[in-house]
């Protein structure tokens, strides 16, 4: 069997993979763009009005309102999440004992269905009778917040839930980046007498930037894509407050069927979340430490 053949048997055993990606990710990919250059509402014939769906889009006040909370509450996600999910991992990198049921726990949430736990987590958050304002009556705080029925504290919520949801996944990331660490520079710096805390500076955070880097582009994009739990928990609101990029694309899409207006979101969705991550890698080439 010749080498050219070899080829070409190996291209027959793409086939079905390539065909997956092209049915449900490529052609629904051009779809959504060419989509953007028509007034697609359900029922009626589309017709094309070019640019004018992105200008009305730019002059939404709810788009604009929509990327706020988007951009602040992936902030959150991403910054409180990675920094407790870090620090955890350190915690128990130490050697503590049961480390693996830890994890285990630890990583329990990730696995399980997003709309099961944020049913339980709805319950949680109910007024004076969801388990957080019960405990917060036993200690003498306030026990009857509205949590996710508050406009001031939905968006807070719903980062909490998130960042208690991929905490698990994150911390297990940090711990395979600690384990590529060589003992014997912390053994060495321990021998000239640095502290834990300059050991983690000088040497732990270094060289584990590119898991830190991989962590944080991989959080932002989970963060934005957040649907699930939104729709779960506060469907969109109250007064729009949980309502993100993605949720409004639902909404306009799939509430109101103006496909045409989605699809021209998502684009714009789209790039925005290509240019914060080729941004994210420029600023990694003189923060990031590979080694070598």
């Amino acid at each position: 069997m010749t080498a050219r053949s070899d080829e070409r048997q190996g291209l027959w055993y793409l086939v079905p993979s390539a065909s997956i990606l092209t049915v449900f990710w490529i052609i629904p990919i051009f779809m959504v763009f060419g989509y953007s250059f028509f007034h697609f509402v359900y029922g009626m014939d589309p017709h094309f009005v070019g640019l004018y769906q992105y200008q009305q889009l730019l002059i939404s006040p709810l788009f604009w309102q929509s990327l706020r909370i988007t951009l602040i509450f992936a902030a959150a996600v991403v910054v409180f999440g990675s920094t407790l999910s870090l620090i955890f991992a350190i915690l128990l990198f130490q050697g503590i004992r049961a480390v693996g049921l830890f994890r285990a726990l630890f990583f329990l949430p990730y696995v399980m269905p997003v709309v099961a736990t944020s049913t339980v987590w709805l319950w949680m958050f109910q007024p004076s009778v969801g388990v957080i304002d019960r405990i917060f009556a036993l200690v003498g705080l306030p026990s009857t917040i509205g949590w996710v029925n508050d406009p001031n504290l939905a968006l807070i919520s719903l980062i909490i839930y998130t960042i208690w949801f991929s905490f698990g996944f994150t911390m297990l990331l940090f711990m395979a980046g600690l384990t590529n660490i060589p003992g014997e520079l912390l053994e060495a710096a321990q021998v000239d007498g640095a502290s834990r805390w300059r050991q983690f500076w000088q040497i732990i955070w270094p060289l584990l930037s590119p898991t830190t880097l991989f962590v944080v582009v991989v959080n932002t994009i989970n963060a934005f894509q957040t649907f699930t739990q939104i729709y779960a928990l506060t469907r969109g609101g109250p007064l729009n407050g949980t309502t993100t990029l993605t949720y409004l694309i639902y909404q306009t899409g799939f509430n109101y069927f103006h496909f045409g207006e989605a699809s021209a979101t998502a684009v714009v969705f789209f790039l925005l979340i290509t240019a914060l991550t080729g941004f994210q890698f420029w600023v990694s080439r003189k923060a990031v430490y590979y080694g070598g």
